[in-house]
């Protein structure tokens, strides 16, 4: 079953409903994305790096769960989804760090979002669909986190870069 989305301007406002994967734009459609990050009681930052089999930035480091929201979904209940398909969890609870629009370059084409970023306090352990997500990488703090980001950039996928202030801003 193909996939449906809406496509937004760059303040996320809707300027065109149910549009097929198939008929995005790739280069010039800007869809809605959500993003989750992992924390936990101890406060251990967890990233997750993509399945070899991905055809965009195959073994990149990134947000444990992030997807496309589908369309008429909200964001909140699209990152319920994503994190259910990737990491076989239900979220209980989570907390908004911020939206923005984006656009960046990765291996296959330009791509452009709107999208809001969640940390997620997990309270069980995580599991992982291997077609989309290859290993989970923990840090014993989110310090550590950033350290390992600003020393290997070369190993994360380009959407991340975005997102590293709003962590920063958050944990701070």
């Amino acid at each position: 079953m193909q996939e449906i989305f809406d496509i937004v301007d760059k303040n996320d406002q809707v300027i065109q409903y149910w549009v097929a994967e198939n008929d995005l734009h790739v280069n010039d459609d800007i869809t809605r994305v959500t993003t989750a990050y992992i924390t936990d009681a101890q406060w251990r930052f967890y990233i997750a790096q993509r399945s070899p089999n991905k055809k965009v930035d195959p073994l990149k480091y990134e947000a444990p769960a992030h997807g496309r929201v589908q369309s008429r979904e909200s964001y909140e209940d699209a990152i319920c989804r994503e994190t259910l398909e990737e990491l076989w969890v239900k979220l209980d609870s989570f907390e908004e760090i911020g939206h923005f629009y984006l656009s960046f370059e990765s291996n296959v084409w330009i791509r452009q979002h709107y999208k809001k970023l969640f940390i997620w306090k997990i309270s069980e352990g995580i599991k992982i669909d291997p077609t989309e997500i290859h290993a989970i990488k923990s840090f014993d703090s989110i310090v550590d986190f950033f350290d390992f980001y600003e020393t290997q950039t070369h190993l994360f996928s380009d959407a991340i870069a975005y997102d590293i202030q709003y962590l920063k801003d958050f944990f701070t």
